[in-house]
């Protein structure tokens, strides 16, 4: 594939992704997240158990140790990945939380080092610490992190991170996975997993999916969650995977930007929420650090 079109397919990635706040950031005001949730993973397991069925004989090599691995892609990364996002919007900015979610490599570099026992260079640490900093700007900016606003900041802060985290680790459990299984075996049992959990809390918090609410309301709801699950889910994902294959790692972080760049802008714009000078040049910098882990991590390999 022409590199060109490889970068533009992982830009147009993040663009897709972002369009996902014009129907999350609403329905998340009317929709408890973990119906929304439990929805998005039931719209997804749908769309791929035509792939587990023709990769059925699989589930017969699963091992104690397979199983734990997929649960920690389903129920983490999957689920309680999408489930944190989703409610930091409730207490900051979303521009904020997709912000904070680029800690993501972060993340995962640090669970290899302690799972997988890879090894990292001091600069890697420094990038890390710095990279860590900036996250704390863009949470707070100068807002006391004591006052009440503050403490708000620091809950969305919380789940934002804490996706990071659960998004982080799925990559190191899912690596674990891809050394025995088909990418699409693995893919298909994360929606199955992520499926089972969600549908069970949302029945044992929320008491139900609140069919009605979403496919019968005045106003139904499954269209939206259908385009989150679609197109800003599976599709987007599949662009950057198909361009992620030509195109280097560190340059990939640099058209990540799209995706946060873009969030900012629909949230100024269209919901008239910006976010301060102070968290945005913290954000770029954060990203910066990213980026140069990214390279980091590519001369390694």
């Amino acid at each position: 594939m022409n590199p060109r079109i490889a970068g533009l397919l992982v830009a147009i990635c993040g663009i897709l992704r972002s369009t996902d706040l014009y129907f999350r950031n609403p329905i998340i005001k009317s929709l408890p997240v973990v119906v929304l949730i439990a929805w998005e993973h039931l719209i997804n397991l749908v769309l791929i158990l035509p792939v587990l069925f023709v990769k059925r004989r699989e589930f017969l090599r699963l091992t104690r140790r397979d199983l734990a691995l997929l649960l920690g892609v389903g129920v983490g990364a999957s689920a309680l990945g999408v489930l944190c996002f989703t409610q930091a919007f409730h207490y900051i900015n979303p521009a904020l939380a997709v912000l904070l979610q680029k800690l993501q490599p972060v993340m995962t570099i640090l669970l290899g080092m302690l799972v997988l026992r890879e090894r990292v260079s001091r600069p890697f640490l420094g990038w890390a610490l710095l990279a860590i900093i900036c996250s704390y700007f863009v949470s707070f900016g100068l807002t006391n992190p004591f006052t009440g606003e503050g403490l708000a900041l620091a809950k969305g802060a919380f789940f934002a991170v804490g996706a990071a985290f659960f998004w982080g680790s799925g990559t190191i459990w899912g690596k674990m996975l891809l050394g025995k299984y088909d990418q699409h075996f693995v893919l298909g049992c994360r929606f199955l997993v992520g499926g089972i959990f969600t549908v069970l809390l949302a029945f044992s918090v929320n008491g139900g999916l609140e069919f009605e609410r979403v496919c019968l309301g005045e106003t139904p709801l499954l269209g939206s969650i259908v385009y989150m699950a679609v197109i800003s889910g599976i599709l987007a994902t599949s662009f950057f995977y198909a361009g992620l294959r030509w195109v280097k790692a560190s340059l990939a972080s640099i058209l990540e930007l799209f995706f946060p760049v873009s969030s900012v802008v629909i949230m100024w714009l269209s919901f008239n929420r910006p976010i301060t000078s102070v968290q945005l040049i913290a954000g770029l910098i954060m990203f910066f650090a990213v980026y140069k882990i990214n390279q980091l991590t590519e001369k390694s390999s």
